[in-house]
């Protein structure tokens, strides 16, 4: 039966990690649960929501090996609270788990660790080594334009696939809500990474990829026909993938753009970010007109009033107005590095194509609205 000391703040860094992949409002009451397994030197965690289950080992002097689930929000609040220097669980009978730090000692009611979803054996992934810095940059680029439509399954997630791009093989996420869609790649990292196919990786999983990236300088990623895996020395990470197939995105990059709009970035946004304030949730649709070396952006809300802005840009094509969802921008200038960004088009009506020299491998593309 379980019986283990681990110092606190190795556990709460465990808690912290796993919490969030835990169900708080499952059908399946074991989802909402921890999972704590003692072996060796070690006190194991684990979450599971099905799709995304992650685990994280945490040393500890383990008296009695075992493992069983507790109640994870509650588990995890506890841990918080603590002030000692370690703490003390030990299991009881009828699933329970004793809770000793210092002088408070309290008691939980656990469920059979029998049911409890497992993770993939580690050799059934090949995994290869990513810099966390570009993998997290990469998924910023992309994150925020995943399909919340129940209706567009196969956009509700992030696409990855390995392409060979100018001779150099190069990893690239892709993700779209039918009204833009935005491309980034990882290339400079790879080493010998293997991807067979592509493969769609839900929004929550990648968040908590980016999260675990955050820990650690490098991490180790694999693909099997099912599931995609992240390691780092003390965590385990997997991913579900979503069935279905990914549009080719690359019949959406139109290759001859005969106008091009060249404007610093930040003076961009926060621009976007004023005239955006007297808008609606939702209907944030504003008025670009494009003429030599200005862009004019204003919005009208037919219950607040309206706002407008000018600021000088880079320009020398004919005078034209067009219509975009303010937030589209903002999302997208919020998640790039370079000071300039060029913004690419053919004609009022047609999409257009956002890049920047500091942003090597992302395109970004963005569908016109009505204004």
């Amino acid at each position: 039966m379980l019986q283990v000391n681990v110092k606190t703040d190795d556990l709460l860094k465990g808690v912290n990690l796993t919490v969030s992949v835990s169900e708080k409002k499952s059908t399946l009451p074991i989802l909402s649960h921890f999972l704590l397994e003692a072996k060796d030197d070690s006190l194991i965690i684990t979450a599971s929501d099905l799709d995304t289950t992650i685990q994280e080992t945490c040393p500890a002097t383990v008296y009695s090996p075992g493992k069983l689930t507790v109640p994870a929000k509650a588990f995890h609040s506890l841990v918080r609270s603590i002030n000692t220097e370690s703490i003390n669980l030990k299991e009881g009978d009828q699933l329970t788990l004793e809770f000793v730090a210092g002088q408070f000692k309290t008691v939980f009611f656990g469920l059979s660790a029998e049911s409890f979803p497992q993770l993939l054996k580690e050799e059934e992934f090949v995994c290869r080594r990513l810099a966390s810095k570009d993998l997290i940059n990469a998924i910023d680029k992309v994150i925020y334009s995943v399909s919340t439509r129940d209706e567009r399954y196969n956009l509700s997630g992030v696409y990855m696939v390995l392409e060979e791009i100018e001779d150099k093989k190069s990893l690239r996420l892709v993700s779209s809500d039918s009204k833009r869609l935005n491309i980034s790649t990882v290339s400079d990292s790879l080493v010998d990474f293997e991807l067979e196919r592509g493969v769609i990786m839900s929004k929550k999983g990648v968040q908590e990829l980016r999260r675990l990236a955050e820990t650690v300088p490098d991490l180790e990623v694999g693909v099997s026909f099912t599931s995609v895996m992240a390691k780092t020395p003390t965590s385990l990470l997997e991913l579900h993938l979503l069935e279905g197939g990914f549009p080719d995105y690359r019949l959406v990059v139109p290759q001859n753009y005969d106008k091009s709009v060249k404007i610093n970035r930040l003076a961009f946004l926060e621009t976007l970010k004023r005239v955006a304030l007297i808008s609606e949730e939702g209907a944030r649709v504003g008025k670009f007109e494009f003429s030599k070396d200005n862009l004019h952006i204003s919005l009208i809300n037919s219950t607040v009033g309206q706002a407008e802005e000018s600021l000088s840009v880079e320009y020398d094509g004919e005078t034209l107005a067009t219509g975009f969802n303010l937030s589209y921008y903002v999302e997208t200038l919020s998640s790039l590095n370079s000071e300039w960004i060029n913004i690419s088009f053919t004609d009022p009506k047609s999409s257009f194509l956002v890049t920047g020299p500091e942003d090597p491998g992302y395109f970004g593309i963005v569908m016109t609205s009505t204004y």
